[in-house]
């Protein structure tokens, strides 16, 4: 496995960040700590796309650029107008992802991802029920991320990326799974 150098995002739209306050298990059976990560299409996210393609051809050589193209390794880089922002629950289109280019991160709960919040300050891992927590989905910030490549026997080549911190520096209309409706807005007291 070749892991690259650690690399900061450009600023993002986080989805999903309930998994960063507490780790859920994969697929393999393997509990992670992630998020997942929005850019519009046509934002400028070659340093990753950099450390990504660095990190093939680190592992599998010069051949992982025909590989890539060929689809032979899996991307990361995904089409929220595609088949992969489609929740599998639902059927329907993950909140916010038509238009954007999307990212998964991830990390073992060995190594939690440290949060952070626009003045650098730790944002505790129980804070995410907390309506002032900043670090929700449809918030904006950025990420400390690394690529690494993966071989699977029945999934085959790819790469994916770690995270290892989190950056909530402005907040955004929340992407679905909010904290609910505002008591001030619907309910009154008796008199």
């Amino acid at each position: 496995m070749a892991r690259s150098e650690d690399v900061k995002t450009p600023l993002a739209r986080f989805a999903y960040t309930g998994d960063l306050f507490r780790p859920r298990t994969d697929d393999s059976g393997k509990q992670r700590y992630g998020c997942t990560l929005l850019w519009p299409k046509g934002a400028d996210i070659s340093a990753l796309r950099d450390v990504a393609l660095k990190a093939c051809v680190d592992e599998w050589g010069d051949k992982a650029k025909q590989w890539i193209k060929d689809e032979v390794i899996k991307n990361p880089f995904l089409d929220g107008d595609g088949k992969q922002a489609i929740n599998k629950k639902t059927g329907e289109r993950s909140a916010g992802f038509a238009g954007h280019i999307f990212l998964r991160v991830s990390s073992g709960v060995e190594y939690p991802p440290k949060l952070y919040d626009a003045k650098v300050a730790p944002i505790p891992r129980d804070s995410e029920k907390d309506d002032n927590c900043p670090l929700y989905s449809g918030a904006y910030g950025y990420a400390v991320v690394n690529a690494y490549t993966w071989d699977h026997p029945q999934n085959g080549k790819g790469v994916t990326f770690s995270v290892s911190m989190i950056q909530a520096t402005k907040p955004g209309e929340r992407l679905g799974g909010g904290t609910g409706p505002s008591a001030e807005k619907w309910l009154k007291p008796e008199t």
